[in-house]
């Protein structure tokens, strides 16, 4: 005999007449219900194999009604299929959208119907997750409705507010102090982290809600980034953002809570340290695990206007500023002097010899020559400076509230580093390289000074430079 137990909820006496003898003529053990509290109810006691249910009910609907199910560990599992007439599309959609697991009209012939239902039966899990107390009346699951639709309330509102504090962030750290600063407000946790891992960069944010040992930040940002697919010479930037000390830190990483994100084309991790890791698994585990692709999106989202940016003020090879936008930070930097009565400094930059390397090793060797000189100099330099590529093998620097000597001093700093670092190529050769500088200041200019006059005299220091034996600093 088939044990299949089916529960029929519809609130025509004459529909649920005609779809309860076919099922009971196929042998299913059938229950039946006239509306959705009532269905619910009966969902509830006896947990059956498979649910079919009207959606145009009194007191609760079907729609109300698959979203209690769906939403319960105890009948989450149970397939839902919904009876629709002709006519009822935006129902149908709805319906499905909401959780149902197939929709059949009631017109269908009773073999349509019954192999429906034994197709989702055969789907059905035989031991239901049940958790605590099951609704026993009408006014439980009233209740639990209640609850249901608040909770899907809450979701609603945390993604629409997701959405739009994250879709208008212009990169990918503002995107994810935006998120942090969300999440924050609704799940209690020490320490908040987000990695991506794309195909050079990888992009580390760290947050502390409260001041924590910088052992715990190191700590967590390594937890990160072992879950990354970092790539060999990848770029690593990292942005920590709240209080720190130096005190030991010995709290165990094995609370700390990791969810993927389904990023386009790279590797995203968020990682949240609990303050309670009981009440963080009850409560807000599963608020977050329904947001991952909404946090992704907004990740997304932010790296795409970071590239569009990017594309369009930065030198591809070496990601420093372009000839450009170099010039125009310049131009900005002496505005803003001129108006504190500041100096700004600039030192013009060449690679000694540069075409050697070309000629000797590839061009392949040159570009990553170029990159490792920015990255080096871009660890030494203020986050207040600007560092461009100007053209070719010469680099651009832009120091703001910097005299004359302070640029020399700054310059002579990049030349002694450049001169001890060795490159290691791909053919598993080593080159050094040395460069020349020029440096000049506003304060040197006759008048009020100006972007080409002020990088004019740089050049002719750094010709300067170059005529003197190169591998010097000419201020």
């Amino acid at each position: 005999m088939n044990r299949t137990r089916v529960l029929v909820i519809d609130d025509s006496h004459l529909a649920r007449a005609l779809v309860v003898r076919a099922l009971t003529q196929a042998g299913f053990e059938v229950l039946e219900a006239a509306d959705g509290v009532e269905g619910a109810v009966a969902a509830f006691r006896t947990l059956p194999h498979v649910v079919l249910t009207d959606l145009e009910m009194p007191t609760m609907d079907g729609n109300q009604l698959l979203r209690l199910l769906k939403s319960d560990p105890a009948t989450a599992s149970i397939p839902v299929i919904i009876l629709t007439s002709h006519g009822e599309a935006p129902s149908r959609f709805w319906g499905l959208a909401t959780g149902a697991d197939a929709y059949i009209t009631k017109d269908a012939s009773p073999q349509e119907l019954v192999e429906a239902v034994e197709k989702l039966a055969s789907r059905s899990s035989p031991t239901p997750k049940v958790t605590g107390p099951l609704p026993q009346g009408p006014l439980d699951v009233l209740a639990r409705v209640a609850r249901t639709l608040d909770q899907a309330l809450m979701k609603a509102t945390l993604t629409s507010s997701l959405l739009a504090q994250g879709m208008g962030s212009p990169d990918l750290v503002t995107a994810c102090r935006r998120v942090v600063g969300l999440l924050r407000e609704v799940v209690d946790g020490e320490v908040f982290a987000l990695g991506v891992a794309e195909a050079h960069t990888v992009s580390m944010y760290v947050n502390a809600t409260s001041e924590i040992p910088l052992a715990a930040f190191d700590a967590v940002n390594k937890a990160v980034l072992d879950r990354l697919p970092v790539t060999p010479g990848a770029e690593v930037e990292l942005t920590y953002d709240g209080e720190h000390n130096h005190d030991p830190f010995h709290q165990s990483l094995e609370v700390l809570q990791f969810f993927q994100l389904p990023l386009r084309d790279a590797e995203g991790v968020l990682a949240i340290l609990p303050k309670d890791s009981a009440s963080f698994t009850a409560l807000s585990l599963p608020l977050i695990s329904e947001l991952v692709n909404h946090l992704a999106l907004v990740l997304d989202n932010a790296r795409l206007a970071q590239r569009l940016r990017e594309l369009s003020s930065l030198d591809s090879l070496t990601r420093l500023l372009n000839h450009r936008s170099i010039f125009e930070r310049l131009g900005e930097e002496l505005v803003r002097a001129n108006r504190r009565g500041l100096p700004v400094s600039v030192v013009l930059c060449d690679f000694d010899h540069f075409k050697n390397i070309n000629d000797t090793y590839g061009h392949l060797a040159g570009d990553a020559v170029l990159r490792a000189a920015a990255q080096l100099f871009r660890q030494l330099l203020r986050t207040s400076d600007a560092l461009g590529r100007y053209g070719g093998e010469e680099f651009m620097m832009v120091l703001p509230e910097t005299g004359l000597e302070a640029g020399a001093h700054t310059a002579e700093r990049l030349r002694q580093a450049l001169a001890k670092q060795s490159v290691a190529l791909a053919s598993g050769d080593k080159v050094h390289i040395t460069a020349s500088f020029g440096v000049a200041c506003s304060a040197e200019v006759v008048g009020p000074p100006t972007p080409d006059a002020l990088v004019a005299l740089a050049d002719m220091r750094l010709y300067q430079a170059k005529a003197a034996g190169r591998n010097c600093v000419k201020p």
